[in-house]
C-alpha cells in the first residue's frame, strides 16, 4: 500500500458581475474620498446655503412678499458656484490624476474591468460628491423654512423643484469638468488649480469682451454666468438674465457630458497590459 500526499485542488473562483464591479470601485473612490478636505468643503457649503437662504425666507415671510424666488439668495450669488468649485476641486482633481499617477489605472483597466466600467464608477463617486453638495444644502434649507413655518407647502415644493433641477444640472458640469481635467494630468493639484483656473478665466474673459464689444452671446463660454441665468430662470426671480435660461442650461448639460467624453478619449491612450 502506498502513501502518498492528497492532492487539492483549487475551485475557480467566480467572476462577479461588471455592474458588481462598478459599484466597487465607485464605493471605494467614494469613501476614499471622505477625507477632511471634501467633509469641509461640503459642511461650508450646507452652513451657508441654510443659513443664508432661512434667513431671507424669513425676512421675505414677514415682509408678505414670499415667492419661489426668495429661496434664490445664495444660488443668484457668486458664493454658490463657488462653493461648487471648491467641491469639485476636492471630490473630483484627484479622482484619475492619483490612480494614474500611482500606476492603479493599469490595474483598474485589465481585464475584466473595461474603459467605460472604470470611468463609470468614478463617474458615480464624483458626482455622488456633487450631487450632495449641490442639491442637499437646498433641499434642506427648503425643509428647514416649511418646519419654522416660514414658507407655506407649495412655494416650498416649487422652491425644491427649482433647487433640484439648478442643483442636477450643476452636478452634471461640475462632475464631467473634474474628470476630464483629472484624466489631464497625474497630480491631483494640478488639476485642482486647473479646474478652479479655467472657470474663473472663462468668467473674466467673457465680461472683459462683453465690455468690449457689447455681445451677450459671449456669456454662453462663461459657466459662472449660465448658472447664475438658470438659477433667474428656475426660481423665476425677478430682472432679466443676460442669456436665455434654456439656452445656458443646454450648454452647461452639453458641456458636462462633452468634457466627460474627453476624459474617456483621453484614458482610452493610456496603454495598459491586460490578462
Amino acid at each position: 500500500m502506498s502513501i502518498s500526499a492528497p492532492r487539492y485542488a483549487a475551485a475557480p473562483v467566480p467572476r462577479t458581475g461588471r455592474g458588481s464591479r462598478v459599484l466597487a470601485i465607485a464605493g471605494r473612490e467614494f469613501y476614499r474620498r471622505a477625507v477632511w478636505g471634501t467633509l469641509l468643503a461640503v459642511g461650508l457649503t450646507y452652513a451657508t446655503m441654510i443659513l443664508v437662504t432661512v434667513v431671507s425666507v424669513w425676512i421675505a415671510s414677514l415682509t408678505g412678499s414670499l415667492t419661489p424666488a426668495s429661496f434664490d439668495a445664495v444660488f443668484g450669488s457668486p458664493v454658490w458656484p463657488l462653493l461648487m468649485l471648491i467641491v469639485a476641486t476636492a471630490a473630483g482633481a484627484g479622482s484619475i490624476a492619483e490612480d494614474v499617477g500611482n500606476r492603479s489605472f493599469t490595474l483598474y483597466r485589465s481585464r475584466p474591468i473595461f474603459l467605460v466600467d472604470y470611468l463609470a464608477a468614478k463617474t458615480i463617486a464624483c458626482g455622488a460628491w456633487m450631487l450632495v453638495a449641490a442639491v442637499g444644502p437646498g433641499l434642506s434649507a427648503v425643509g428647514v423654512a416649511a418646519a419654522l413655518g416660514y414658507a407655506s407647502p407649495t412655494v416650498a415644493l416649487d422652491a425644491a423643484g427649482a433647487f433640484a433641477a439648478t442643483g442636477c444640472l450643476a452636478a452634471v458640469f461640475f462632475t464631467g469638468l473634474a474628470l476630464a481635467l483629472s484624466s489631464l494630468t497625474d497630480r491631483a493639484l494640478y488639476a485642482g488649480v486647473t479646474i478652479f483656473g479655467l472657470v474663473l478665466s472663462l468668467y473674466i474673459g467673457a465680461a472683459v469682451v462683453l465690455s468690449l464689444t457689447g455681445n451677450t452671446y459671449v456669456l454662453y463660454g462663461s459657466p459662472l454666468d449660465d448658472l447664475h441665468a438658470v438659477v433667474l430662470g428656475a426660481f423665476a426671480s425677478p430682472g432679466a438674465p443676460a442669456t436665455s435660461p434654456g439656452g445656458s442650461a443646454v450648454v452647461l448639460a452639453g458641456a458636462g457630458v462633452g468634457l466627460w467624453a474627453l476624459a474617456g478619449e483621453r484614458l482610452g491612450r493610456i496603454e495598459v497590459v491586460a490578462e
